[in-house]
């Protein structure tokens, strides 16, 4: 979620890139120069919600691969020696979220608004864009590889510093349900003054419970993920005719722990609603078992093959070393 801004330097412009760091100190460089205030200002506005946008669906979107594709066209098209800047497409196959209001707006920024502003400015200034947009994007690639392990960016100056909160202009993550608003919920149950790694922990247990939710609803159940009392995905799974549904809650293991000392790599627990002994009408959550988030077999095992209807959170076979 790099933020672009214009800094006035006499009768030209320049734009300056800006992200969080370590500690949330920010850290800026110059991207490029324009001879045109207002040409800089819009070429900056559409930067920022492109970036934004592909920070946000890096981590809570299924369409990122998507955008990641087209960003990688445009780098080449900026660079390519033509004369106009083309438009580049945006296919969505199958993939959840493509109707994410974050993920249009990136695509219609790589569509229609970059293609127009870049192909009015001169080759030198489109090869500092393409190499700006390729930095952003190797930083998101950066936070792939690394923070699913658990590794924090070893650099203070590292983009990945910001991955999982909210984006500071269009406010990407501080409203709404899930996966939208998954940074915003990560600062709700876990606390604020997370590291990076701790938040794409948190992360994963978000995402799961909302892929369970999808899962579920494709198998002809019904699901929500409920946050009013205990964080949970409440799952009501369909059974042949005549047979009781199967109702299950997968749920953070430390619901009842102040958001600070929640542990963000722990299990998820999966509860059963059972019959009471000894009185047939009366139900009662049990423990079935404890999983990490991303272990797709082990839901399967426990909830029923049903999990798989849906691609699980956390698969980056998409991306490329």
């Amino acid at each position: 979620m790099t933020s672009y801004s214009v800094m006035p330097t006499g009768s030209r412009s320049s734009i300056v890139a800006t992200w969080p760091g370590e500690d949330q100190r920010d850290h800026s460089i110059k991207v490029t120069t324009l001879t045109e205030c207002e040409q800089a200002y819009n070429l900056a506005n559409s930067l920022t919600r492109l970036s934004e946008g592909a920070w946000n669906a890096t981590a809570w979107l299924d369409t990122a691969p998507v955008l990641e594709i087209g960003i990688n066209s445009f780098i080449e098209r900026l660079r390519d020696k033509t004369t106009d800047v083309r438009s580049v497409e945006i296919t969505v196959g199958d993939e959840r979220h493509a109707n994410e209001w974050s993920f249009r707006d990136a695509s219609r920024e790589l569509q229609q608004r970059l293609p127009e502003l870049c192909s009015n400015l001169s080759r030198t200034q489109r090869i500092t864009i393409a190499d700006e947009l390729a930095a952003d994007a190797a930083s998101r690639a950066e936070a792939l590889r690394d923070l699913p392990h658990g590794i924090d960016p070893e650099s203070a100056l590292s983009r990945v510093w910001q991955m999982c909160e909210v984006t500071r202009s269009l406010r990407n993550g501080q409203v709404g349900y899930l996966p939208e608003a998954g940074a915003s919920w990560v600062v709700r149950f876990w606390g604020e003054d997370r590291s990076p790694a701790e938040r794409w922990g948190a992360r994963d247990q978000l995402r799961r419970m909302e892929q369970l939710v999808a899962a579920c609803e494709a198998y002809g159940g019904r699901g929500d993920v409920e946050d009013m009392v205990e964080l949970e995905a409440h799952l009501v799974i369909p059974r042949d005719e005549g047979v009781e549904n199967s109702i299950f809650y997968v749920r953070m293991t430390d619901n009842s722990l102040p958001p600070w000392n929640v542990n963000p790599f722990a299990r998820m627990t999966i509860l059963a609603l059972r019959p009471v002994p000894g009185y047939p009408d009366s139900r009662e959550k049990k423990v079935a078992g404890h999983l990490e988030p991303v272990d797709d077999d082990g839901f399967a095992r426990l909830l029923g093959e049903w999990t798989r209807l849906v691609p699980a959170p956390g698969h980056m076979e998409w991306l490329q070393d």
